[in-house]
Order: C-alpha cells, then sequence, then structure tokens
C-alpha cells in the first residue's frame, strides 16, 4: 500500500510541477517547449512502476490464477450434450401428443434419441387409446415428420376408443 501511495504522490508532484512551469512561461516562446518537457517528465513518472515488474513473477503468477480457475471443458461438453438431450426428448414428446390431441386422441409419448453428436429421436413409444384411423395417421406422421421408422414405433394400447 505504502508502494502505491508514493507513485501516486510522484504522479502528483510531477503533474503540478509541469503545470506550473507552463503556467510560469505562459506569454514566453518557450511555451511549447516546457509544455512537451512537462508531458515527457509526467509519462516518465506513470510508466515508471512498469518498468520494476518481475515477468517471471508475473507469468508464474498468471499461470497460478488461471489453474485455479480453470474449469473441465469435458464436464461443460457433457453438461451441454444432456441439457441439449432433455431438451428434445421433451420438445419431441410433447410435439408427438399435440398431434396426437389434435386427431382426438389423449396419449403418452416417451422417446429415445440417438448417441449421436447431435440427438436425434429415433425410438418412440406410445401409450394410450386410439382409434385405427388415429393410430394410421400418427404413425405416418412419425415417419413422415421426425423419421420414427414404423419398426421403431411401439404402440401400448389400452384398448381402442370407437
Amino acid at each position: 500500500m505504502e508502494t502505491v501511495r508514493s507513485y501516486l504522490i510522484s504522479l502528483v508532484a510531477v503533474c503540478m510541477l509541469a503545470v506550473l512551469a507552463s503556467v510560469l512561461v505562459h506569454g514566453s516562446p518557450i511555451r511549447k517547449f516546457v509544455r512537451l518537457i512537462g508531458g515527457i517528465l509526467v509519462l516518465l513518472v506513470a510508466v515508471s512502476p512498469l518498468l520494476s515488474v518481475d515477468t517471471e513473477k508475473l507469468s508464474e503468477r498468471l499461470k497460478e490464477i488461471c489453474e485455479a480457475n480453470s474449469f473441465d471443458t469435458n464436464a461443460v461438453a457433457e453438461n451441454r450434450y444432456s441439457v441439449l438431450s432433455e431438451h428434445i426428448k421433451q420438445t419431441t414428446e410433447t410435439y408427438i401428443e399435440n398431434k396426437a390431441a389434435e386427431l382426438g386422441a389423449a396419449i403418452q409419448a416417451e422417446v429415445t434419441l440417438t448417441n449421436d453428436e447431435y440427438p436425434v429421436p429415433n425410438k418412440v413409444r406410445i401409450i394410450g387409446t386410439l382409434t385405427a384411423e388415429q393410430i394410421s395417421s400418427l404413425a405416418a406422421y412419425l415417419t413422415d415428420s421426425l423419421g420414427i421408422a414404423p419398426e421403431h414405433q411401439e404402440w401400448k394400447l389400452y384398448g381402442t376408443s370407437e
């Protein structure tokens, strides 16, 4: 703290000296020269602490800080993947259930995703009560719109509503 205090005092003192010198030669032809010398002195005092910096210690300290604050990029990637997968799963299930509701059926959809870099729905289990026409329409929708093959569509029906 003492070092910072002495640095600020010397910087303020040089600034005051430069302003005083500029005021004393106000109308003189050497005014520009005095202002230039005053500016150079202020600049030298301002950057003088940088000349005494131990770059090796600074580098080691920065490395310590980076290591202390580092995070596991694999954990971040895994978390991103799990959040993305869960979002896709929930959105797809809701989408299928809403489509069934449009067809007049109340169902529960359980979607299974691939383990690819970008998870994609590849299996679905439909639980509910549907008519043959609703099953046909929803199965075609699952195949055409979501790309879920008929062999990956499992139907658990509790009777048919007719």
